[in-house]
Protein backbone atom coordinates (compact mmCIF):
# COMPACT_ATOMS: atom_id res chain seq x y z
CA UNK A 1 0.00 0.00 0.00
CA UNK A 2 1.28 3.46 -0.88
CA UNK A 3 0.49 6.97 0.28
CA UNK A 4 -1.59 8.96 -2.22
CA UNK A 5 -0.82 12.53 -3.22
CA UNK A 6 -3.31 15.32 -2.48
CA UNK A 7 -4.35 15.36 -6.14
CA UNK A 8 -4.89 11.58 -6.15
CA UNK A 9 -6.97 11.74 -2.96
CA UNK A 10 -9.17 14.43 -4.48
CA UNK A 11 -9.64 12.33 -7.63
CA UNK A 12 -10.78 9.29 -5.61
CA UNK A 13 -13.20 11.48 -3.65
CA UNK A 14 -14.54 13.15 -6.81
CA UNK A 15 -15.14 9.88 -8.64
CA UNK A 16 -16.75 7.97 -5.76
CA UNK A 17 -18.60 10.41 -3.48
CA UNK A 18 -22.03 9.15 -4.59
CA UNK A 19 -21.28 5.44 -4.04
CA UNK A 20 -22.15 3.30 -0.96
CA UNK A 21 -19.54 3.19 1.85
CA UNK A 22 -18.09 -0.25 1.07
CA UNK A 23 -17.55 0.73 -2.56
CA UNK A 24 -15.93 3.97 -1.42
CA UNK A 25 -13.58 2.07 0.86
CA UNK A 26 -12.76 -0.32 -1.97
CA UNK A 27 -11.98 2.64 -4.26
CA UNK A 28 -9.54 4.04 -1.69
CA UNK A 29 -7.69 0.76 -1.32
CA UNK A 30 -7.66 0.16 -5.09
CA UNK A 31 -5.99 3.55 -5.56
CA UNK A 32 -3.52 2.96 -2.72
CA UNK A 33 -2.71 -0.61 -3.82
CA UNK A 34 -2.09 -0.38 -7.59
CA UNK A 35 -0.19 -3.66 -7.49
CA UNK A 36 -3.39 -5.51 -6.56
CA UNK A 37 -6.48 -6.04 -8.66
CA UNK A 38 -9.92 -4.95 -7.53
CA UNK A 39 -10.99 -8.58 -7.74
CA UNK A 40 -8.30 -9.68 -5.29
CA UNK A 41 -9.24 -6.90 -2.85
CA UNK A 42 -12.85 -8.05 -3.00
CA UNK A 43 -11.85 -11.52 -1.82
CA UNK A 44 -10.39 -10.27 1.46
CA UNK A 45 -12.26 -10.93 4.71
CA UNK A 46 -13.93 -7.80 6.07
CA UNK A 47 -11.57 -7.57 9.06
CA UNK A 48 -8.47 -7.33 6.87
CA UNK A 49 -10.25 -4.86 4.57
CA UNK A 50 -11.06 -2.72 7.61
CA UNK A 51 -7.51 -3.01 8.96
CA UNK A 52 -6.08 -1.77 5.69
CA UNK A 53 -8.52 1.15 5.69
CA UNK A 54 -7.44 2.04 9.23
CA UNK A 55 -3.81 1.89 8.10
CA UNK A 56 -4.66 4.16 5.16
CA UNK A 57 -6.35 6.53 7.60
CA UNK A 58 -3.30 6.40 9.88
CA UNK A 59 -1.03 7.50 7.05
CA UNK A 60 -3.34 10.32 5.96
CA UNK A 61 -4.71 11.73 9.23
CA UNK A 62 -2.58 10.34 12.07
CA UNK A 63 -3.18 7.85 14.86
CA UNK A 64 -5.71 9.44 17.28
CA UNK A 65 -9.29 8.80 16.19
CA UNK A 66 -12.28 10.44 17.86
CA UNK A 67 -15.76 9.02 17.28
CA UNK A 68 -18.85 10.93 18.43
CA UNK A 69 -22.32 9.60 19.24
CA UNK A 70 -25.43 10.79 21.10
CA UNK A 71 -26.27 9.48 24.56
CA UNK A 72 -29.65 7.75 24.46
CA UNK A 73 -30.29 8.84 28.05
CA UNK A 74 -29.78 12.60 27.93
CA UNK A 75 -28.92 13.39 24.32
CA UNK A 76 -25.46 14.78 25.11
CA UNK A 77 -22.58 14.21 22.73
CA UNK A 78 -20.32 11.37 23.84
CA UNK A 79 -16.79 11.00 22.50
CA UNK A 80 -14.46 8.02 22.45
CA UNK A 81 -10.84 8.22 21.32
CA UNK A 82 -8.96 5.26 19.83
CA UNK A 83 -5.36 4.75 18.83
CA UNK A 84 -5.44 3.59 15.22
CA UNK A 85 -1.86 2.31 15.28
CA UNK A 86 -2.71 -0.07 18.14
CA UNK A 87 -6.05 -0.97 16.59
CA UNK A 88 -4.64 -2.47 13.42
CA UNK A 89 -1.19 -3.59 14.63
CA UNK A 90 -0.53 -6.89 12.93
CA UNK A 91 -4.06 -7.14 11.55
CA UNK A 92 -2.99 -6.69 7.93
CA UNK A 93 -1.18 -10.00 8.12
CA UNK A 94 -4.53 -11.74 8.54
CA UNK A 95 -5.50 -13.86 5.55
CA UNK A 96 -8.79 -15.32 4.49
CA UNK A 97 -9.84 -18.22 6.70
CA UNK A 98 -10.56 -21.42 4.81
CA UNK A 99 -13.76 -23.39 5.18
CA UNK A 100 -14.27 -24.61 8.74
CA UNK A 101 -16.68 -27.15 10.13
CA UNK A 102 -18.79 -27.34 13.26
CA UNK A 103 -20.84 -30.27 14.53
CA UNK A 104 -24.55 -29.74 15.23
CA UNK A 105 -27.45 -31.99 16.18
CA UNK A 106 -28.54 -31.86 12.54
CA UNK A 107 -25.09 -32.77 11.22
CA UNK A 108 -21.91 -31.02 10.15
CA UNK A 109 -22.10 -27.40 8.95
CA UNK A 110 -19.25 -25.76 6.99
CA UNK A 111 -18.63 -22.01 6.91
CA UNK A 112 -16.08 -19.42 5.85
CA UNK A 113 -15.57 -15.77 6.67
CA UNK A 114 -17.57 -13.38 4.48
CA UNK A 115 -15.33 -11.69 1.91
CA UNK A 116 -15.86 -8.13 0.76
CA UNK A 117 -17.56 -9.45 -2.38
CA UNK A 118 -20.11 -11.23 -0.17
CA UNK A 119 -20.85 -8.03 1.74
CA UNK A 120 -21.23 -6.05 -1.49
CA UNK A 121 -23.68 -8.64 -2.83
CA UNK A 122 -25.64 -8.54 0.42
CA UNK A 123 -25.72 -4.75 0.26
CA UNK A 124 -27.77 -4.94 -2.93
CA UNK A 125 -30.60 -6.75 -1.12
CA UNK A 126 -33.93 -5.01 -0.60
CA UNK A 127 -34.16 -5.84 3.11
CA UNK A 128 -32.03 -6.86 6.08
CA UNK A 129 -33.57 -10.34 6.02
CA UNK A 130 -32.71 -10.78 2.34
CA UNK A 131 -29.16 -9.53 2.94
CA UNK A 132 -28.71 -12.03 5.78
CA UNK A 133 -29.98 -14.85 3.62
CA UNK A 134 -27.58 -13.93 0.82
CA UNK A 135 -24.63 -14.09 3.22
CA UNK A 136 -25.75 -17.46 4.55
CA UNK A 137 -26.14 -18.86 1.04
CA UNK A 138 -22.66 -17.71 0.03
CA UNK A 139 -20.74 -18.54 3.23
CA UNK A 140 -22.47 -21.55 4.82
CA UNK A 141 -22.99 -25.16 3.65
CA UNK A 142 -25.67 -26.36 3.85
CA UNK A 143 -27.36 -22.96 3.80
CA UNK A 144 -30.95 -24.07 4.33
CA UNK A 145 -32.92 -25.37 7.32
CA UNK A 146 -30.51 -23.94 9.91
CA UNK A 147 -31.90 -23.34 13.37
CA UNK A 148 -31.50 -20.07 15.24
CA UNK A 149 -29.08 -21.75 17.66
CA UNK A 150 -26.81 -22.91 14.83
CA UNK A 151 -26.85 -19.45 13.23
CA UNK A 152 -25.91 -17.91 16.58
CA UNK A 153 -22.97 -20.31 16.93
CA UNK A 154 -21.84 -19.52 13.39
CA UNK A 155 -22.04 -15.79 14.08
CA UNK A 156 -19.90 -16.17 17.21
CA UNK A 157 -17.31 -18.29 15.39
CA UNK A 158 -17.04 -15.73 12.59
CA UNK A 159 -16.63 -12.83 15.05
CA UNK A 160 -13.88 -14.71 16.89
CA UNK A 161 -12.04 -15.49 13.64
CA UNK A 162 -12.37 -11.96 12.26
CA UNK A 163 -12.41 -9.52 15.23
CA UNK A 164 -11.96 -6.33 13.18
CA UNK A 165 -14.96 -7.11 10.98
CA UNK A 166 -17.22 -5.46 13.54
CA UNK A 167 -15.66 -2.88 15.86
CA UNK A 168 -17.83 -2.51 18.95
CA UNK A 169 -17.37 0.51 21.21
CA UNK A 170 -18.48 0.86 24.83
CA UNK A 171 -18.52 3.80 27.20
CA UNK A 172 -20.41 5.76 29.84
CA UNK A 173 -22.01 9.17 29.41
CA UNK A 174 -20.13 11.73 31.56
CA UNK A 175 -23.36 13.71 32.05
CA UNK A 176 -25.95 11.15 33.12
CA UNK A 177 -23.81 8.05 33.67
CA UNK A 178 -25.76 5.84 31.27
CA UNK A 179 -23.75 3.10 29.61
CA UNK A 180 -23.74 3.12 25.84
CA UNK A 181 -22.64 0.83 23.04
CA UNK A 182 -22.07 1.49 19.36
CA UNK A 183 -20.40 0.15 16.24
CA UNK A 184 -17.69 1.89 14.23
CA UNK A 185 -17.78 1.20 10.50
CA UNK A 186 -14.33 1.67 8.99
CA UNK A 187 -15.42 2.50 5.44
CA UNK A 188 -18.02 5.09 6.53
CA UNK A 189 -15.72 6.71 9.08
CA UNK A 190 -12.64 6.94 6.86
CA UNK A 191 -14.67 8.23 3.92
CA UNK A 192 -16.32 10.83 6.16
CA UNK A 193 -12.90 12.13 7.16
CA UNK A 194 -11.80 12.16 3.53
CA UNK A 195 -14.90 14.14 2.55
CA UNK A 196 -14.22 16.72 5.26
CA UNK A 197 -10.58 16.98 4.17
CA UNK A 198 -11.51 17.29 0.47
CA UNK A 199 -14.05 20.07 1.06
CA UNK A 200 -11.59 21.99 3.26
CA UNK A 201 -8.77 21.53 0.74
CA UNK A 202 -10.88 22.77 -2.16
CA UNK A 203 -11.79 25.84 -0.11
CA UNK A 204 -8.09 26.50 0.47
CA UNK A 205 -7.37 26.06 -3.25
CA UNK A 206 -10.13 28.53 -4.07
CA UNK A 207 -8.76 31.17 -1.69
CA UNK A 208 -5.14 30.79 -2.81
CA UNK A 209 -6.04 30.73 -6.50
CA UNK A 210 -8.08 33.91 -6.14
CA UNK A 211 -5.37 35.67 -4.12
CA UNK A 212 -2.28 34.64 -6.09
CA UNK A 213 -3.54 33.38 -9.43
CA UNK A 214 -1.98 29.94 -8.92
CA UNK A 215 -3.32 26.83 -10.61
CA UNK A 216 -4.83 23.98 -8.60
CA UNK A 217 -1.89 21.70 -9.40
CA UNK A 218 0.57 24.26 -8.04
CA UNK A 219 -1.41 24.75 -4.83
CA UNK A 220 -1.79 21.04 -4.17
CA UNK A 221 1.97 20.62 -4.62
CA UNK A 222 2.52 22.86 -1.58
CA UNK A 223 2.98 21.20 1.80
CA UNK A 224 0.11 21.73 4.27
CA UNK A 225 2.39 23.86 6.44
CA UNK A 226 3.32 26.21 3.61
CA UNK A 227 -0.26 26.36 2.38
CA UNK A 228 -1.47 27.41 5.83
CA UNK A 229 1.27 30.06 5.99
CA UNK A 230 0.01 31.64 2.76
CA UNK A 231 -3.58 31.49 4.02
CA UNK A 232 -2.58 33.30 7.22
CA UNK A 233 -1.04 36.07 5.12
CA UNK A 234 -4.29 36.38 3.17
CA UNK A 235 -6.36 36.66 6.33
CA UNK A 236 -3.78 38.86 8.10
Amino acid sequence: MQLLSFAELLTVWEENWRRPPLWQGLALLAAACPEETTESLMQEPLGRFNARLWTFRLWCFGSPLTAVTDCLGCGEKVEVTLDVASLCAGAEAQSAVEWQEIATDAGAVRFRLPALSDLLAAGEAASFEEATQRLIQRCVEPSSALSGDVLAILSTKMEEADPLALLELHGQCPQCGQAWMGFLDAASFVWGELRTWAERTLQEVHLLARAYGWREQEILALSPTRRQAYLRMIYG
